[in-house]
């Protein structure tokens, strides 16, 4: 179908931000370009790709098979298959050529290697991808998984936390999902009662999500005005911000059921903590999370805040801060399944990039 050859040299300045990685990437050998005629197919809704394409010429039809019109691209600079690239899913849309052209084949790597000679170039690269495929984010995603597992969410509501009763609901669901569900050990595991519970309960907002009577998931915040946080201030960093302990708050005993880790549920709680953090003008929170988990956190606007440190309950842990001023209006907007999906997109942009940065740790990416 393709006819391969090596990459051409394209400079038009003129073009968009994007078309401008056409010039960049040509420069290096690596990248392979692909030339194409009326008809041949780029992309096949449904099949996984291990690559993308980033349009020199030409002019393509996007049929997401869904009934609705075809779309139309042109000229350089337009990627193809980003977002399946990016999440490792399969395409959500046939593509095919419609006039003669060519393309930039970009693959891991390509990216691999670019990354270890242009490492500015790729990283602004993967900004922009992140930046195309939110925009693109359009009505066929919300049939994918992603999109299916979000509508689970369409009847959750968040409670806090009023009566013992509903506190203990959410000790029980931590020793569930720690001891039970994850077979982690954990020192403040009341067995008998199969509890999880610790000092931080005596002053802390636990957040419940619900459906109907079933507990979905649980977060705890303590602001640290408000009592003390033992050796947490120290394993993130907190005496180091101008805003503790008058305007902080961290985040503990984060846990979802996992029936529902791929939905809503965590986002909702979240939203809400950070709503209340909002109203009683917190400024900064803090949280652990596992190292598989980082990229999700920084797609919200967590930043790394200290070493990574062996959690009692968690094992290897990150400590993260969240500016709740800066990304509080987005963090408590409710969020749709599109807007899930762009979330989604943007968190395998950040495990793409701790992907590179560990093929190539010298590298340095915006």
């Amino acid at each position: 179908m393709f006819k391969r050859n090596p990459a051409a040299s394209i400079a038009d300045p003129d073009q968009s931000a994007s078309a401008d990685f056409v010039e960049l990437f040509s420069r290096y050998s690596t990248p392979e370009s692909v030339t194409f005629r009326p008809g041949d197919l780029l992309r096949q809704k449904g099949v996984h790709y291990r690559d993308m394409l980033l349009t020199v010429a030409g002019d393509f039809e996007i049929d997401f098979e869904t009934g609705e019109p075809s779309k139309l691209i042109s000229g350089p600079g337009s990627p193809i298959g980003e977002i399946g690239f990016l999440r490792g899913t399969a395409a959500s849309a046939t593509v095919k050529a419609i006039s003669n052209g060519a393309a930039i084949l970009i693959d891991d790597n390509a990216l691999e290697t670019l990354e270890r000679d242009q490492p500015n170039v790729v990283s602004q690269f993967l900004h922009r991808l992140a930046q195309l495929s939110e925009e693109r984010t359009s009505f066929n995603f919300v049939t994918t998984k992603v999109g299916a597992a979000y509508a689970k969410g369409s009847n959750i509501e968040i409670l806090i936390c009023r009566t013992d009763e509903m506190l203990r609901r959410a000790q029980r669901l931590r020793y569930e999902v720690y001891c039970e569900e994850l077979g982690r050990k954990s020192p403040y595991a009341d067995h008998a009662l199969r509890i999880i519970t610790d000092d931080l309960d005596s002053f802390g907002n636990t957040f419940i999500a619900l459906d109907g009577d079933n507990l979905l998931g649980t977060l705890r915040s303590n602001e640290a005005s408000l009592g003390p946080l033992g050796i947490l201030e120290n394993l993130y960093g907190m005496t180091r911000s101008a805003h503790h302990p008058r305007a902080t708050a961290v985040c503990t005993k984060f846990v979802v059921r996992k029936s529902h880790r791929r939905g809503a549920t965590a986002f909702k709680l979240i939203a809400a903590v950070v709503r209340y953090g909002l109203k009683r003008q917190v400024k900064e929170c803090y949280i652990d999370c596992i190292p598989a988990l980082l990229p999700y956190y920084k797609a919200m606007g967590f930043v790394s805040c200290g070493q990574r440190f062996l959690h009692r309950e968690n094992g290897p842990s990150d400590p993260l801060r969240l500016d709740i001023e800066k990304y509080g209006k987005r963090l408590t907007t409710e969020m749709g399944p599109l807007s899930f999906l762009a979330f989604y997109i943007r968190a395998q942009y950040f495990k793409l990039r701790s992907r590179l940065a560990a093929v190539n740790p010298k590298a340095q990416m915006s």
